[in-house]
C-alpha cells in the first residue's frame, strides 16, 4: 500500500485545479516534467518490489532528453484571456540543443448547455509560442485560448500535459521519486 500514496497524491494534485475551477477559483496547476517513455505492454522483468516491468523501452524522443541533473516544470492558470502557461526546462541533453519545443495539454471541458451541464469532445491545446533549446535551457511563456468565455465556470479536466518536440511528446507531467 505504501507505493500507492504517491500515485494518489498525483491524481489529487491534478484533480484539485479542476475542482477549484468548477467553483470559480482558478488555482494554478504546477507539475514537474519527466522523460516520456513508451507504454510497457509486454513485461519481461520485475522491479525490486515485484511489479512487472519492461527492460527494453527507450525514451519516446531519441534526440532530446533530460541531461544529468535535468529538471523542468509546467505551470498553468486560467485567466480571463485564456490559460497562462509557463514552462521551464534546465540541463537538457546536448543533443536537445536546437530543438523547437512547445507546451501541449489534452483536455476535456465540461460547460453549460441550454438545459444542463455538457462535456465537449477532448481537445489538444498547444502553445503557439515555442523555444529553441540553447545551452540545455528552454523557457516558454504563452496564453492559450480556453475556448470558454470568462465567468463561464467551465471545468477543464487535464488528461495529459507535457512538452512536444514537433509532434513528439518528449516530456510529460509527472513526479520524480527520490
Amino acid at each position: 500500500m505504501k507505493n500507492r500514496v504517491p500515485a494518489f497524491a498525483a491524481l489529487f494534485a491534478l484533480a484539485l485545479p479542476v475542482h477549484a475551477l468548477a467553483h470559480g477559483k482558478a488555482k494554478p496547476l504546477i507539475a514537474p516534467l519527466v522523460q516520456n517513455r513508451a507504454e510497457c505492454t509486454a513485461p519481461d522483468t520485475v522491479t525490486s518490489t515485484g511489479r512487472p516491468a519492461c527492460t527494453t523501452l527507450a525514451a519516446v524522443d531519441q534526440t532530446c532528453g533530460l541531461g544529468h541533473d535535468g529538471t523542468g516544470f509546467i505551470e498553468a492558470v486560467v485567466k480571463d484571456e485564456g490559460i497562462k502557461v509557463k514552462a521551464v526546462l534546465k540541463h537538457l541533453s546536448e543533443t536537445c540543443n536546437g530543438a523547437v519545443l512547445s507546451v501541449a495539454f489534452r483536455v476535456r471541458t465540461t460547460t453549460h448547455c441550454p438545459s444542463e451541464h455538457c462535456t465537449l469532445a477532448d481537445d489538444d491545446l498547444v502553445t503557439t509560442a515555442t523555444c529553441t533549446v540553447s545551452n540545455g535551457k528552454c523557457t516558454i511563456r504563452d496564453t492559450i485560448p480556453s475556448g470558454m468565455p470568462a465567468g463561464d465556470h467551465s471545468g477543464l479536466q487535464v488528461l495529459s500535459c507535457g512538452i512536444r518536440n514537433g509532434q513528439v511528446q518528449t516530456f510529460s507531467c509527472g513526479m520524480l521519486v527520490p
